[in-house]
């Protein structure tokens, strides 16, 4: 809103409190239109319509009281039942045409950055591996092609979550991770060209909110060297993840962690058993058909231990990829790796 400001001689006030109010010309009522147009700021996304309509309502000012007075006002519109709307000046709702998105975006261009503050929004979500007790920002996002993307909160301020979910809020979730490296968290994901997802960033307890940081891009492509497996069974290979990369995860756990990879050539069809006993640390056992593709089957705490353990139907011409990969940052070190048929 523009203060307009007027200075008027002594013999013109009889005129002005004989005249009332001048009306606003139509070229006034454009640049209040265009100044009621404002983005929320977040991000490089595209802002939701955050306006208010006052159609059917009346806007008349009262001129009594002191000119300079800016306060709250309060509209009613009994057109469609009784309802009240209140504008102080502050804008604490989410997308008026329903979703709980902040911010959408539909590029075709990427990487994407996204900037905000968390503790000005609200707590509408809430992800398997955060909090329900702080608010979050979450971002309506379209695949523009099909393919795998990562979600990244580095650098922002405060022991962030990021989690995934189908179409919107309520959809079913698709990803979730806090503490992928520190306090900063990273998802990959593989989706659809035109498939719309829901990222959310989110603080992993009630008094982590603030200022964070949502980089969208694609995820790289792992670079799978394996350790070949052949019989004779049973087979055990010693191994350490310290000093390996890490590059893959499954829906069982493995962001932020190193991983040793096997490629298991079965000596002919029959069940075999794959498990980590042994290992110094919180395991998580996967199975890859190819290195950039989601994992076929995985396990992560088997018989509430810490070691993990997988049940494998193959045939001699299978020749899957068993992952060896830690729960989550921190998870990593000497491990064990049993194969036997059973």
């Amino acid at each position: 809103m523009s203060l307009r400001w007027f200075v008027f001689a002594p013999p013109l006030l009889a005129l002005i409190f004989a005249s009332g109010c001048p009306e606003g010309s139509e070229d006034d009522e454009s640049d209040d239109e265009a100044e009621g147009e404002s983005g929320d700021g977040l991000g490089d996304g595209v802002p939701l319509d955050t306006t208010s309509s006052t159609e059917g309502v009346d806007t008349t000012e009262d001129t009594e009281g002191t000119d300079d007075e800016i306060g709250e006002s309060t509209d009613t519109d009994t057109d469609a039942g009784e309802s009240t709307d209140t504008d102080t000046g502050t804008d604490t709702g989410r997308n008026p045409l329903g979703g709980c998105w902040d911010e959408a975006w539909a590029g075709d261009e990427l990487p994407v950055i996204f900037f905000g503050d968390t503790s000005e929004l609200l707590d509408d979500a809430v992800g398997s591996c955060g909090d329900d007790s702080t608010p979050d920002y979450s971002l309506r996002f379209t695949a523009p092609w099909t393919g795998s993307f990562e979600f990244d909160t580095t650098g922002s301020e405060f022991d962030t979550v990021v989690y995934i979910n189908e179409g919107g809020c309520e959809g079913s979730e698709l990803a979730c991770n806090d503490n992928f490296l520190v306090l900063e968290s990273r998802v990959l994901i593989d989706l659809e060209e035109g498939q719309t997802v829901t990222a959310t960033v989110d603080g992993a307890d009630a008094f982590s909110l603030g200022n964070f940081t949502l980089t969208v891009d694609v995820a790289p492509d792992p670079e799978c060297e394996t350790t070949m497996l052949t019989p004779p069974l049973p087979l055990l290979f010693q191994g350490d993840t310290t000093e390996l990369e890490d590059q893959l995860a499954s829906a069982c756990g493995g962001a932020g962690a190193p991983e040793a990879l096997f490629r298991f050539i079965p000596p002919g069809p029959g069940t075999y058993r794959v498990d980590t006993s042994g290992s110094s640390f919180d395991t998580v056992l996967y199975i890859l058909d190819a290195c950039d593709e989601a994992p076929l089957a995985c396990n992560d705490d088997n018989d509430l231990d810490l070691q993990s353990e997988l049940i494998l139907e193959l045939n001699p011409s299978d020749k899957p990829t068993i992952v060896v990969d830690g729960r989550g940052p921190g998870d990593f070190g000497a491990f064990l790796l049993n194969i036997e048929e059973i």
